[in-house]
């Protein structure tokens, strides 16, 4: 996209200094003194053609600050990437801004892969001077996100940091940040989108040290909210282990009340948004000095917050009781279902949380059942928040205490 400039005789001077060379240089944006960054992505240097994947360092004082690098899509290019299909799917740019080009990164992979992230890094200019935000001048911070069909995963906590230098220096490693420079979207949701746009947006109040503006996510996996996503019926695209995200028109714009960000949701966020990823898993300790019923009381089964679904570890302890139960037909279980805190105000909200001992206790008692196990050999019991977890200790971080409650235990019945 080009800016306009005159060609008339003595204009011609007064044009060519009146040309801010501003990072958008969006064809027809109304200028506004406001606005301290608008990135979209569409000054490459030299006009060249993207040719690969991690390619973002070729838009004009962009860099990515990791080992794995973040991409940039163009309607000129072909291939891996290209728009509207690439190696990641297919996207099309924000409908009405006129694009030709957007990035991408990796937000989340699972487990060893985890710190495979990559991440843009963005100076704060006007014209070709980087400035610094002003100390407790209020800014709204808004980007535009899709997730690509190859995603298996969505996830929450895609971010905007800002810094005082470049973060990074192209070492392995995801960048893990929680300070008070950083920005979620208000409501932190899950951003599940494909084939089209998604706002994040909140506001922030300046340090006045901030030079830098780094998009991606800044959360450990134990912190980040996932969901496993299906894939549309009608794209090729391979599915991989990430969550992977496209990412258009950064802005960074002054307000003198948050009333002036209008992508800013200023509605309470909801209890379950606070909700944590972590499923606390137990091995059984075992000694000759336990009798049997002590050594399969000692097998319980743990839960994600908000959830009755098992993980492999919960199967593996139901599994074991569930033979023993085969090998002593005489043998009667009491099942006893415990939340946390967390989930009782959530349910207070919404009904989905509501009883979630009793939803747990509900899901074991089906598993034993469709396992051979004659339900009236089965006592149910609902504990809910009121009873600790006796294995949670004084020195567990609060996380830690909640994912320890969330929990159903076994007793056998004499």
């Amino acid at each position: 996209m080009k800016s306009k400039t005159m060609k008339i005789g003595a204009l011609m001077l007064m044009s060519a200094l009146a040309v801010v060379n501003y990072s958008h240089a969006q064809k027809g944006k109304k200028s506004n003194e406001k606005e301290i960054l608008y990135q979209d992505f569409e000054t490459v240097k030299d006009k060249e053609t993207v040719a690969e994947i991690g390619g973002i360092e070729l838009i004009d004082g962009l860099s990515s600050p990791t080992e794995v690098k973040a991409d940039i899509f163009m309607t000129a290019a072909t291939g891996d990437v290209g728009i509207p299909l690439n190696l990641y799917g297919k996207e099309e740019p924000i409908p009405g801004e006129g694009g030709k080009v957007y990035a991408g990164f990796v937000a989340y992979k699972p487990g060893k892969m985890a710190a495979e992230r990559s991440y843009i890094t963005i100076p704060i200019k006007k014209g070709s001077e980087q400035i610094t935000l002003k100390k407790g001048l209020t800014y709204c911070i808004e980007f535009s996100v899709s997730l690509s069909e190859s995603s298996k995963f969505a996830v929450n906590n895609i971010a905007a940091c800002f810094s005082k230098e470049a973060m990074g220096n192209g070492a392995p490693g995801a960048i893990y940040n929680s300070s008070e420079k950083l920005v979620r979207g208000q409501k932190n949701n899950i951003y599940t989108g494909f084939f089209g746009w998604e706002k994040v947006c909140n506001t922030y109040v300046a340090k006045g040290d901030e030079k830098f503006i780094t998009i991606g996510n800044f959360d450990r996996n134990e912190a980040t909210k996932f969901e496993q996503t299906k894939k549309p019926k009608d794209s090729d695209a391979e599915i991989l282990q990430h969550a992977y995200y496209y990412v258009d028109n950064i802005i960074i714009r002054q307000v003198d009340n948050v009333t002036e960000c209008k992508c800013f949701n200023s509605a309470p966020p909801k209890p379950e948004d606070s909700f944590s990823t972590l499923v606390y898993t137990c091995t059984p300790e075992e000694s000759d000095k336990m009798s049997k019923e002590e050594i399969l009381e000692s097998h319980m089964v743990y839960f994600r917050a908000g959830k009755a679904g098992f993980s492999d570890n919960a199967k593996e302890m139901m599994n074991y009781i569930i033979n023993a139960m085969k090998a002593d037909p005489k043998m009667k279980i009491e099942i006893t279902g415990h939340n946390d805190t967390k989930e009782d105000k959530a349910g207070e909200q919404n009904p989905e949380y509501e009883e979630m001992a009793r939803k747990r206790v509900s899901a074991v008692v089906k598993y034993f059942v469709a396992s051979g196990i004659d339900e009236t050999r089965l006592t149910k019991v609902y504990k809910g928040a009121a009873e600790r977890n006796p294995g949670i200790a004084e020195d567990d971080e609060e996380e830690v205490q909640d994912a320890k409650n969330r929990y159903v235990s076994f007793k056998v019945v004499k």
